[in-house]
């Protein structure tokens, strides 16, 4: 699905954020949209890596569920 063009007023707050960025930092606002867009895709990374995390830590099968019935070709 394709994403939907920003607004004008989200590319002028982030032309905002890049240029309030570039002045903290020292640099150019090119440099500054660059460094924002390593901080998204280092949040987004993180949270995949947690919900991975949480699904490898989480409990196989709860204590108190019976296992599921074997097929006819394994019974007793």
């Amino acid at each position: 699905m394709p994403r939907k063009a920003p607004s004008l007023a989200e590319r002028y707050r982030a032309h905002r954020e890049a240029f309030e960025l570039a002045r903290k930092l020292g640099c150019t606002p090119k440099e500054a949209e660059e460094q924002i867009a390593r901080r998204a895709a280092r949040q987004q990374w993180q949270q995949g890596h947690d919900r991975l995390e949480a699904l490898r830590n989480a409990p196989l099968r709860p204590p108190d569920q019976e296992p599921p019935p074997q097929p006819w070709w394994l019974r007793d």
